[in-house]
Parts: C-alpha cells; sequence; structure tokens
C-alpha cells in the first residue's frame, strides 16, 4: 500500500511540471523578421503583360500584448512569362536577333517588379491564452515593375545602354496590399511559420515617356492586381514576458 501511495506521488510530481510548461505562455510584445516563399497570378492590366510569376518576401513587424501588429514587408517579383513581345521589329522569321557580329543571337524576356508595403492588422487567436491564431493585414505602399532583357553577349546593339528604356515598361505606382493567412508562434518557441493568401492592387503609370517599339505614348491610369498564397519563416524576440502559466 505504501509503494502504491508512493508511485502517486511521485507520478504528480513529474506530472505537474510537464503540464505547466505546455501551457506557459509568452503575453509580452513580440518584435519579429522573417523570409517569405510564394507565387501569384496576375490579374487587370498586369494580365496582359505577364504570365504567373513567382514572390520572395522579407518583413518585420511588430505584435502588441493585444496582438494588433504593424510593420514593413519587402517583395521581389520575378517570372518567366512576358505577353507583351517589345523586341518584335528585331527579330528575323526563325525568331533569332542579328547580333552586332551579324550571327544569330538570343534574348530573353523576363519580368521584374518589387513593392515595399507598410503592413497592420489584427491577429485573432483560436485559444485562451495563445500568441497564434488567424492573421488579417491590409498596408500601402509603392509597387514597381519592368520587363528585364537577358542578352549575356550583348550582341544587340538596339538594347545597349538609354536605348533599352524606351522597350523595358518600367511601370511604378500606388499599391494596396491585403493579407489572410494562419500564424503560428509555438510555445516553446521553436516552431514559428505563418501561411497566407495575398493580394495586392496597384494604381500604376509607365515611367517611360515613349514606346520605341510602337512609337506611341507611355500607358497611364493602370490598374495591376495580383493574387497569391506564400509561406514564411519567423523569428520572434519576446518583450516583456510574463510568461502566464495557464491552466
Amino acid at each position: 500500500m505504501k509503494f502504491f501511495y508512493l508511485a502517486i506521488f511521485t507520478f504528480i510530481c513529474f506530472s505537474l511540471p510537464g503540464q505547466e510548461a505546455e501551457e506557459k505562455v509568452n503575453d509580452g510584445d513580440i518584435l519579429y523578421s522573417g523570409i517569405a516563399y510564394g507565387a501569384s497570378l496576375p490579374g487587370g492590366d498586369l494580365k496582359d503583360r505577364y504570365g504567373e510569376n513567382l514572390q520572395f518576401s522579407l518583413f518585420s513587424q511588430h505584435i502588441t500584448k493585444s496582438n494588433y501588429f504593424y510593420g514593413v514587408d519587402f517583395t521581389f517579383l520575378f517570372g518567366n512569362k512576358v505577353k507583351e513581345d517589345v523586341l518584335a521589329s528585331f527579330r528575323t522569321n526563325e525568331g533569332y536577333f542579328l547580333g552586332s557580329s551579324g550571327l544569330g543571337t538570343d534574348v530573353f524576356l523576363r519580368q521584374r517588379g518589387l513593392t515595399l508595403t507598410f503592413m497592420a492588422g489584427k491577429i485573432i487567436p483560436l485559444k485562451k491564452g495563445s500568441r497564434s491564431g488567424i492573421k488579417l493585414g491590409a498596408g500601402a505602399g509603392v509597387l514597381q515593375h519592368n520587363i528585364r532583357f537577358l542578352d549575356d553577349n550583348n550582341a544587340v546593339p538596339q538594347l545597349g545602354g538609354e536605348l533599352r528604356k524606351g522597350y523595358d515598361r518600367m511601370t511604378r505606382g500606388f499599391t494596396l496590399r491585403q493579407q489572410l493567412g494562419y500564424q503560428i508562434l509555438s510555445k516553446n518557441k521553436r516552431v514559428n511559420f505563418e501561411f497566407s493568401f495575398v493580394f495586392f492592387q496597384g494604381f500604376t503609370n509607365e515611367v517611360r515617356a515613349y514606346h520605341f517599339d510602337t512609337g506611341t505614348p507611355a500607358q497611364k491610369n493602370r490598374l495591376d492586381l495580383g493574387f497569391g498564397i506564400q509561406a514564411a519563416w519567423i523569428l520572434p524576440f519576446y518583450l516583456n514576458s510574463s510568461e502566464t502559466i495557464y491552466y
């Protein structure tokens, strides 16, 4: 009988600390940085120029005790599909370019772009005492995109120096950004991820005044849309946390 009571006492002593460790939560402010990778589909005027693209993001945010957040996000856009062949007038019937040496050469068109946005929103925990939950955010900033020419041999003189600016369709303007996702900040601080749907609406204008290939003025009052999904890894720093224990 004494052994039975001793076994129960031992079990309680070992189980209670483990339970407390599982239920600890960091209830202070959180400052974190992260990297994200995703893909998106274009819409509006952006769809007429480019195909789908990939995204790489760097971001930093501050989460308050009340689970409101604000911060900044820098996203780099890149894609391989360009629908506007701005160099069509320079191609031969076979689709090549005649280089400065008189021989055929290849020039590849790629999409490049970036966004810089300031974000704010709210994290809605699904469990009491948790810092994980549904993440709702919105922000505003700048969107820029252009066509990049890959001419490794610099064999096409029409793309040299300032001339390429007449073909690159450089576009820039104000953008809105929305985010809907789920953020995971584990209580042991080891598992920190974020999965989100991301949307943006760019109210842009082409920067160059003139299109060399068509002889027309640059396009104004564009509406560039994007719809995508991304996964992010987060590195959090907990500030002034009391590590409250919930039973």
